[in-house]
C-alpha cells in the first residue's frame, strides 16, 4: 500500500487537507468547515469519511504535516496523527520551517503564511509575493536570496462581508460566486457585490504596488486560497493563481523532517 504523507491547513474558516504520495503528487484533495470540536475523536470520524470517498485507509497515511490559526485544534491534530496515523507528526512554526526570516519578532507569524512562502520559494525560486485569499487576505514577500521578509495582512472577503451585514439592518446577503458584470451597480445587490469584489481587486492591486517597491527586486506575483479563482483574474498584478500552495509547503515541510 502507498505511503502517503497527510497535510493539513486548519484555517478559521475552512479545514483543508492533502493526501502526498512520496514523490510529490497529490492523490486526494479535501475541505470542510472548521467548527469546534472536543476530541481527536470527532475530528478522526470527520477524516475518515473523506479517507473512505478516496477507498485510502489510515494505514495508508505515515505522517501528518500540520499548520494550523486555531490553537485549540491544534492538539486534538497532533493528538489524532500520534494515535491513528503512523505517529510522524510535524507543525509548521518558525522553528520548523527551513527558512530565514527577517521580522522583528519571528515567532508572531502565522503558519499557514510561513509554508506559503517556503512553498512559493522552493516552486518558482525567485523574489516572490504570495497572496492569500483567506478568512483574511495576507500578503507574504520573499526575497530573491530566500528570505521570509513579512508582508501585510487585511479582512478577508468573507468577514468583510458578514461584518457588514451584521452592523446594518437592511442590507441583505448576497452570492459572492459570480463577478458582477458592471463596477456600477444598479441595485442594492449589485452595488454590494461590486463593492466587495472589486473594493479587493483594488486593495490586492494597490498592496502589491507598494510591497513591490519595498523589495529589493521585481517580484513574481501568486494567489491562493479558496477566493483566488474569483479575484485574481479582475487584478492587474497578480501574474499566477496556485490553489494547492499551502499544502505544497506542508508536503515540503515533512520532507524536511522526515527524509
Amino acid at each position: 500500500m502507498p505511503n502517503l504523507v497527510l497535510a493539513v491547513d486548519v484555517g478559521n474558516t475552512a479545514t483543508t487537507c492533502g493526501l502526498f504520495e512520496e514523490e510529490g503528487l497529490l492523490r486526494a484533495l479535501f475541505s470542510f468547515k472548521t467548527t469546534a470540536v472536543v476530541s481527536p475523536e470527532e475530528l478522526l470520524v470527520r477524516l475518515k469519511q473523506f479517507l473512505d470517498f478516496y477507498d485510502i485507509s489510515l494505514r495508508d497515511i505515515k505522517g501528518l504535516s500540520l499548520a494550523c490559526v486555531v490553537p485549540p485544534l491544534e492538539d486534538h491534530w497532533i493528538e489524532l496523527g500520534k494515535r491513528w496515523l503512523a505517529g510522524e507528526v510535524v507543525t509548521a512554526s518558525v522553528d520548523s520551517v527551513k527558512m530565514p526570516v527577517d521580522l522583528k519578532y519571528p515567532s508572531e507569524v502565522g503558519a499557514d503564511r510561513l509554508v506559503n512562502a517556503l512553498a512559493g520559494w522552493r516552486k518558482y525560486k525567485s523574489s516572490l509575493i504570495v497572496v492569500d485569499y483567506g478568512t483574511a487576505i495576507t500578503f507574504d514577500c520573499i526575497s530573491f536570496k530566500g528570505i521570509y521578509l513579512g508582508g501585510a495582512i487585511a479582512p478577508g472577503l468573507y468577514l468583510s462581508m458578514e461584518s457588514l451585514f451584521r452592523g446594518t439592518a437592511k442590507l441583505p446577503k448576497i452570492d459572492l460566486s459570480d463577478t458582477p458584470k458592471s463596477v456600477l451597480g444598479r441595485d442594492t445587490v449589485s452595488a454590494l457585490k461590486s463593492g466587495l469584489i472589486y473594493g479587493f481587486v483594488g486593495l490586492t492591486d494597490y498592496l502589491v504596488v507598494r510591497l513591490s517597491e519595498e523589495m529589493e527586486s521585481t517580484p513574481l506575483v501568486v494567489a491562493t486560497g479558496g477566493l483566488a479563482p474569483l479575484i485574481a483574474p479582475l487584478t492587474k498584478s497578480i501574474q499566477k493563481i496556485d490553489p494547492t500552495l499551502t499544502l505544497e509547503g506542508l508536503f515540503h515541510l515533512w520532507k524536511d523532517r522526515f527524509t
